[in-house]
């Protein structure tokens, strides 16, 4: 009892010293149990992993070969750690045959993936939203027209169509989701269940006065987004030194100047959505080829697993009329954000709100402008903090197949300054482009 009492009293006496060590014991415990959490999670993925690679092959089969574009640079620097300990591992297991490629510059993942010989078993693409589109661009340019499926390893800073595949709880941000989102991902690759996904193709439109042959399509599978929202967002690594409040500290300090595209001034020609007919049958009809032509490749040993899904008969657009299809619309815009985007990112449909029927669309949300400086900042943040960058306060919510973007303001003279659109979170500059969207384009492993 006296020993208690003198403890008691010790830690009154000494209560600055007693509360910055309950604090450190704390965190510490929490760290602690964290990262044994983690190590039991890899255990348990590792050790179905290793189901897979007990399968005993022929000779004359192989293991399946998988190529890995890794980006180092992704997640400020930390992606190349994070797949070494919780997605390699898993493919190892699985008795894959991993080939890891690291990108070193913007544009790489595309052109290696363009200009690759023969594509792998599967595609699997080791960074954020920007990496995976870079690599569909590369595979869509081929020219022999060989395509594969594609896993996506959430191993960068924004992983819109990642988290929405893999996680299961999106606004958690630990450290033990995070891993259990990157052991999902590489965990759906060896199980093989895949779904196609649609993709838009986003095209600048020639101009006459340009010299150069017409410049090849970019393919974005998740958002094109142009206004103050996107360009302040880029503006976050400038403010490091605050650490994670970086993205809240970059709207904070950049809300009230007027050095922003806060007036997204344009004409938007666009056309209604289609299932297919004789004006929109060409990109139906490829994608159908591709996946004829993927059906048709030889099974490998792990498809005993996977269950054989029949194909659809395919139909003869051709010869289906639809006179709305061709039909276009011209509206003219002046939000300080506007977002063209896939179903891969679009989020689940609020309370009260009609959810859309099955049909391919391309979504696009017209922002409002911006009142106040302080109310922009709060909104900001709060899409920051629950990560939905793409869904932005609109005032017009359109359904389309295409749309033709027109900007009023392009930089011309070098004096000009730069305005920038952001392709799955890659900064491309403002032009006037065409959006297409090509429905069921790319397979893609989901869990």
């Amino acid at each position: 009892m006296a020993f208690v009492l003198r403890f008691a009293k010790t830690l009154r006496n000494n209560w600055k010293k007693s509360t910055v060590f309950a604090s450190a014991l704390a965190y510490g415990v929490s760290y602690s149990n964290e990262k044994y959490e983690i190590k039991q999670l890899m255990r348990h993925y590792c050790t179905e992993a290793s189901r897979y690679g007990d399968v005993k092959i022929g000779h004359n089969q192989r293991p399946p070969k998988v190529l890995v574009l890794l980006n180092p640079a992704a997640n400020r620097k930390s992606s190349e750690e994070d797949f070494h300990n919780y997605c390699e591992p898993i493919l190892h297991l699985a008795g894959f045959e991993v080939d890891v490629v690291k990108t070193d510059s913007e544009g790489h993942a595309r052109r290696y993936v363009e200009e690759l010989a023969a594509l792998p078993d599967a595609l699997i693409v080791g960074g954020g939203d920007g990496t995976l589109s870079e690599a569909v661009s590369g595979m869509k340019r081929r020219t022999d027209g060989a395509q594969c499926p594609v896993g996506v390893l959430p191993l960068g800073r924004t992983n819109t169509v990642a988290t929405k595949l893999f996680a299961l709880d999106g606004a958690n941000n630990s450290d033990l989701e995070n891993v259990r989102t990157m052991a999902n991902a590489a965990y759906a690759v060896i199980a093989g269940k895949k779904e196609k996904k649609d993709v838009m193709r986003i095209e600048v439109l020639p101009n006459a006065a340009d010299e150069k042959p017409p410049e090849k399509p970019v393919y974005a599978v998740g958002a094109l987004q142009w206004g103050a929202f996107r360009d302040i967002l880029a503006l976050r690594d400038k403010y490091w030194y605050t650490a994670s409040l970086r993205d809240y500290t970059a709207f904070l300090f950049n809300a009230f100047d007027g050095a922003h595209t806060w007036n997204c001034k344009a004409k938007l020609t666009y056309t209604e959505p289609c299932a297919g007919c004789s004006n929109c049958y060409k990109d139906l009809d490829e994608q159908w080829a591709a996946s004829k032509k993927q059906d048709q490749q030889p099974r490998r040993w792990w498809s005993v697993f996977v269950p054989r899904t029949k194909t659809a008969p395919k139909t003869d657009y051709s010869k289906i009329v639809n006179e709305k299809c061709s039909v276009r619309h011209e509206i003219e815009v002046d939000p300080s954000e506007l977002v063209i985007k896939t179903s891969n990112v679009k989020g689940e449909p609020e309370e009260g709100e009609k959810e859309m029927p099955e049909q391919a669309m391309l979504n696009l949300v017209v922002g409002e402008k911006v009142d106040s400086s302080f109310g922009f900042i709060g909104d900001s943040w709060g899409r920051v903090k629950g990560r939905k960058f793409f869904e932005c306060p609109s005032t017009d919510n359109i359904s389309v197949r295409t749309v033709e973007l027109l900007p009023e303001r392009l930089k011309v003279e070098e004096t000009d300054p730069d305005l920038y659109y952001s392709i799955d979170n890659e900064a491309y500059e403002v032009r006037p482009v065409r959006i297409t969207l090509v429905p069921k384009a790319v397979e893609v492993y989901t869990f």
